[in-house]
């Protein structure tokens, strides 16, 4: 696979949103746009991205049926890539003809500027999501060695305080939770009272670790989690090198990553996001695919 999506630098990319304001085509000062045309896609490596264009299916120009948007050989330069949540939210909030897509759970944080639209005619919910109603969802991993956790005090501890009570109470409100599996202990607070563990990969995991270890190191003085990391695709280096004790991946395991344990925490919907005055509301899988392969605009109304 050679497909690309030019990745520009934040001064680049905002330079393009700055183009879309002077031709008019912002919500934000200028005339809101009546048709989506630029494809704003996460930088490779990123588990949302790979999740997206997994997920994302369509008929391509050659009439082949159910091909995903990771299958394509194109060079997309009629869209760019940026780098983190916060980078896509901003570049579509600036331009109303711009179209991305960003974990379901920085929605909420971000309404005053941007909007969910539906996909395939479902809401982007946590009970669409959870009831199977929303096809665009993918798992929150955590990848690890499985010994060298059941040796660090701190690390088993973390693990389970996840299904603890409070835990839950934390990831249940962006996030869907799932059963805590064999092999992960009951949390007791105060158990665990010194060391340090750190967590690395996915941008999009990482609020939701990071709420949960500040939760967590609350109820535990003396305790030292911290978390950092550009994209899934560093996690599996981080474990394997020793520097991390848990890698974060936003989307299924696989090939090496799978050689360590997974263990899913949570299952997050991917929202397909435009600006907060777009007069867009629905798009299908085709017109993502359309979008993201070949640059085909989507009608807003």
């Amino acid at each position: 696979m050679n497909k690309k999506i030019v990745a520009l630098g934040l001064a680049a990319a905002l330079s393009v949103t700055a183009v879309g304001v002077m031709a008019g085509c912002s919500g934000d000062g200028g005339a809101v746009a009546t048709s989506i045309t630029t494809a704003i896609s996460r930088t490779a490596g990123s588990g949302t991205r790979g999740a997206f264009d997994e997920l994302v299916t369509g008929t391509d120009k050659d009439g082949n049926e159910g091909v995903a948007l990771e299958e394509m050989d194109l060079d997309q330069t009629w869209g760019f890539s940026v780098g983190t949540t916060g980078q896509v939210v901003t570049q579509v909030a600036g331009n109303s003809s711009f179209l991305g897509y960003i974990s379901l759970g920085s929605v909420a944080a971000n309404t005053d500027r941007i909007k969910a639209v539906q996909v395939n005619g479902k809401d982007a919910t946590v009970d669409n999501v959870k009831a199977g109603n929303y096809e665009l969802s993918r798992p929150f991993n955590l990848i690890y060695d499985a010994e060298k956790v059941a040796g660090n005090a701190l690390a088993s501890d973390f693990l389970a305080y996840i299904w603890s009570a409070d835990g839950l109470e934390i990831l249940k409100k962006e996030y869907i939770d799932v059963e805590k599996p064999a092999g992960v202990d009951a949390y007791t607070a105060g158990t665990v009272t010194s060391g340090s563990i750190y967590l690395h990969g996915s941008t999009s995991l990482q609020p939701l670790i990071e709420e949960l270890a500040k939760a967590y190191m609350a109820e535990n003085p003396g305790t030292e989690i911290t978390w950092g990391g550009g994209g899934s695709g560093e996690a599996l280096a981080r474990v394997e090198a020793g520097t991390a004790d848990f890698g974060m991946i936003s989307r299924a395991a696989k090939g090496d990553e799978l050689n360590y344990e997974v263990t899913q925490i949570a299952i997050d919907g991917i929202a397909v996001i435009v600006h907060k005055d777009s007069p867009l509301t629905n798009v299908t899988f085709q017109q993502l695919f359309d979008l993201f392969a070949y640059g085909t605009p989507i009608e807003c109304a």
